[in-house]
């Protein structure tokens, strides 16, 4: 008895309880510590659905209301840094889709040897290239960086823009201008999108407004162009729609690279923001219950949407 209960000697056998894994507190602390690979973190949070905004605002969910002050701040701050950008993008994707309208008066019919109907069928072609692409557009905006596929897409279309310098046929034309609205066909969309990553929705409707305005500035921009440009001649070389063209394209591919390095694809990598002005940008926008931005397609969602009555009187208000 003695043996059993006192202390074990040198052949006696301690029995041992087998050790619980602490499955709590440890593995979480695993999966989120800095030390662990964040790829295959950011990997597995896009595998759940979970919003890309949830590692910087993890521990402030219980937070107080933002400062009415902070907030005025930090929106004045995305004004600064979003707005210019969304008003040159917008102006700049009027100015490609109307720049056939330019060119018919610059020379553009004569040159390619254009009818009345097939000069009419290249508006055409634009809204039919727009129209099929909306769609994948919308699908790949959420699998990629939609502030690097937009400058993608203003790179493509810059290119197809400056292609039609070196058409002289309707086919070729036509092509071109069907391509050219397949690119262009993100750009309405990304742009709300991007709006409501940072802005509440009053402020999305306002800001919305103000770059859709930017088709009147797009139309004054475009008469001036177009006159300055028509002054070369008739018969200079290159054609003065030609030159108009070209001006497009550079213009294109400048508003591609900046926005491609200054535009973010969301509150997290915005680098004018400081951290906490990220976590105030999320608290700030809470009240939109529409989260920021997830990688997963969701069905449940898709049929929820179909099942609402407002998505079926936005598309016959756009139809």
């Amino acid at each position: 008895m003695s043996a059993a209960v006192g202390a074990p000697g040198p052949e006696s056998v301690v029995p041992t309880l087998p050790q619980r894994k602490d499955t709590s507190a440890s593995s979480i602390d695993e999966k989120h510590s800095p030390s662990s690979d964040d790829s295959s973190v950011e990997v597995h949070k896009e595998e759940e659905g979970v919003d890309v905004v949830v590692g910087i605002f993890t521990g402030h969910a219980e937070d107080a209301s933002l400062d009415p002050a902070v907030a005025a701040k930090v929106r004045s701050k995305l004004d600064w840094h979003l707005l210019p950008l969304l008003f040159i993008l917008y102006t700049l994707q009027f100015l490609d889709k109307n720049s056939i309208g330019a060119g018919s008066i610059l020379g553009l019919i004569q040159d390619a040897h254009l009818t009345t109907n097939e000069y009419n069928n290249l508006g055409t072609a634009f809204y039919a290239g727009y129209i099929v692409f909306v769609g994948p557009h919308a699908w790949l905006m959420q699998r990629f960086p939609i502030g690097k596929y937009i400058a993608f897409n203003i790179f493509l279309w810059s290119i197809f823009i400056g292609l039609q310098c070196i058409c002289h046929n309707y086919g070729g034309l036509f092509a071109l201008r069907f391509l050219l609205g397949a690119s262009e066909g993100c750009i309405t969309s990304g742009i709300m999108t991007i709006i409501s990553m940072f802005y509440t929705r009053v402020e999305i409707s306002q800001r919305l407004g103000w770059t859709f305005q930017c088709n009147g500035i797009a139309q004054i921009v475009s008469s001036f162009l177009a006159y300055g440009v028509a002054h070369i001649g008739l018969d200079s070389t290159p054609k003065p729609w030609k030159w108009f063209m070209v001006i497009i394209t550079f213009l294109s591919l400048f508003t591609s690279i900046i926005f491609f390095w200054f535009m973010p694809d969301n509150p997290t990598n915005a680098r004018f923001l400081t951290a906490e002005d990220k976590v105030n940008v999320v608290q700030r926008i809470k009240s939109n219950q529409n989260g920021i931005e997830t990688k997963v397609w969701k069905r449940y969602q898709f049929i929820e949407a179909l099942k609402d009555p407002k998505t079926w009187l936005f598309f016959l208000f756009a139809a």
